[in-house]
């Protein structure tokens, strides 16, 4: 399975709110990581031959450190162990949960390869391990329509559980356009776009108070229109005629 991985990195987010999608999406691939890695260095063995399976040329015929169901369940209490210790920021609770559910992430890939290999999955390292697959790669579009199930069973539960923080973009279909004048209210809280140093859309001014110009006078912004206030504004200074001494 390929994209389909991708569908139970999108559930485990709605299981931990606080692993990002990024760190889930590579915790699901992270067994094929360890095979690339693995076959560069020698260690696991693939071959390709056309027409192997009605999906994909792949023969996989030696991967018994990254895709046994020991070695998966390894790298899985190695990958939770890691994020334990390295979350030390949070709290008891909530390190627990996403430890286990970052490990059931990286399990999962295991899971869900079961049925669209052929048997080339060993239970346990070694040259005499039982080796289990359901064979659907030899089956292209049933092959396919598991993998959109999957993606989509993941992508709903992930949509139903979050929510978007204004009435923008949702579903990935709808697009709020505003004003140019808006755009500091709609990326900053209210108060924050004065200190994050924000550009008037109109004016062009930077809206941050206590900013001194080369006058070497400060200036604060109004609330309401992010101009200068009239009482901030100087007048030029006149000339001074060349003939006064």
């Amino acid at each position: 399975m390929f994209i389909g991985h991708y569908g139970a990195s999108l559930a485990a987010k709605r299981l931990s709110p606080r692993l990002s999608l990024a760190v889930l999406f590579l915790a699901v691939q992270f067994l094929d990581v360890l095979f690339s890695v693995f076959v560069l260095l020698g260690i696991e063995k693939m071959a390709i031959v056309h027409g192997f399976t009605a999906y994909n040329p792949y023969d996989l015929y030696w991967m018994p450190y990254s895709h046994s169901l020991v070695g998966a369940l390894a790298w899985s209490v190695l990958a939770a162990g890691i994020y334990w210790l390295a979350a030390r920021r949070f709290p008891s609770r909530v390190r627990r949960l996403a430890a286990g559910v970052l490990g059931a992430a990286v399990f999962s890939h295991f899971v869900l390869d079961v049925p669209v290999h052929t048997p080339d999955l060993p239970l346990w390292p070694g040259a005499g391990a039982p080796r289990i697959g359901l064979g659907l790669w030899n089956h292209r579009w049933a092959t396919i329509v598991a993998e959109l199930a999957v993606l989509a069973a993941g992508g709903l539960i992930y949509l139903r559980r979050s929510r978007p923080r204004s009435g923008g973009v949702r579903l990935g279909t709808r697009i709020r356009l505003r004003p140019r004048r808006d755009h500091a209210r709609d990326f900053f809280p209210a108060g924050s776009a004065e200190r994050a140093g924000v550009r008037d859309s109109r004016s062009g001014r930077l809206l941050r108070p206590g900013i001194r110009r080369r006058s070497g006078r400060s200036w604060t912004p109004d609330d309401r229109t992010r101009r200068l206030t009239p009482s901030a504004r100087r007048a030029p200074a006149p000339e001074r005629s060349k003939y006064v001494r």
